[in-house]
């Protein structure tokens, strides 16, 4: 079995266990990004859109929310899962010997379900209020979501790692993720931040993608040419990272598990 069909057979295993004994199955799948772009587009799109400025419409608020909050939750939900993928896969691990980063990936690939689901509503909603995508936006758009997904699984891969050893990463990333979230300008402007607070923004990668993502959809400014660098970097770094301590630490991860 090559490693491309064994990612694809462990992705639908992973989407059955997630949804078994559900009606709806993996519809969830669509039905959720459906719900939460309702919500972001109506509730905060009416209700606060008009605090932006943005275009003059009044769904601009929303729209800046789902674009960034989109980005947000494939990377945020990802890391989280990964943190317990080798614990979580222990009995295969055991029985099957199989390259331990084709679990993170595993993650990585089942959460870009949700993600593209969501991504395609989004465009949709979008180009109904009359917005016209142009190549340099797709291009820069396909750029934010390698490098979101690169430093996922890379980020992932480590925590895997870490949490085969100390059991209590996985819940300590869940509270880093929660603080992360508000040092990430998703639900507001970086522009109401004092000049010395905004600037530490800048030092989360994060804030690079989703401001690329906000920006395809929305027009808000675009971090410059040293932010898309640097946010490229540092997620390639992270990605060595957490390759290394997948292949140097396998001897160890599997004695322990």
């Amino acid at each position: 079995m090559t490693w491309l069909s064994k990612l694809l057979s462990l992705c639908y295993q992973d989407l059955q266990e997630r949804f078994a004994g559900s009606l709806l199955g993996t519809l969830w799948v669509f039905i959720w990004p459906l719900i939460q772009l309702f919500i972001y587009m109506v509730i905060f799109g009416k209700l606060m859109g008009g605090r932006l400025g943005m275009h003059g419409q009044i769904y601009s608020y929303g729209f800046y929310i789902a674009s960034g909050l989109l980005s947000w939750t494939f990377f945020a939900t990802s890391v989280a899962r990964c943190s317990r993928c080798l614990i979580d896969k222990s009995g295969i691990i055991r029985k099957v010997k199989v390259n331990l980063p084709l679990f993170p990936a595993v993650v990585c690939a089942t959460e870009l379900m949700p993600f593209c689901a969501g991504l395609i509503l989004l465009v949709l909603a979008d180009l109904f209020t009359g917005w016209l995508p142009s190549p340099a936006k797709m291009a820069l758009l396909a750029l934010a979501i390698y490098t979101q997904l690169i430093l996922a699984f890379g980020f992932g891969s480590f925590l895997a790692c870490a949490t085969v050893f100390i059991r209590d990463t996985s819940e300590i990333t869940g509270v880093c993720l929660q603080m992360a979230f508000w040092f990430t300008p998703i639900v507001y402007l970086p522009t109401i931040l004092p000049d010395w607070l905004a600037g530490f923004l800048w030092i989360n990668p994060m804030t690079d993608i989703t401001s690329i993502f906000q920006h395809c959809f929305v027009s808000t400014p675009l971090p410059g040419l040293f932010a898309v660098i640097y946010a490229l970097v540092v997620a390639h770094c992270v990605l060595v990272l957490g390759c290394w301590t997948m292949h140097g630490w396998r001897k160890d991860i599997l004695d322990v598990l």
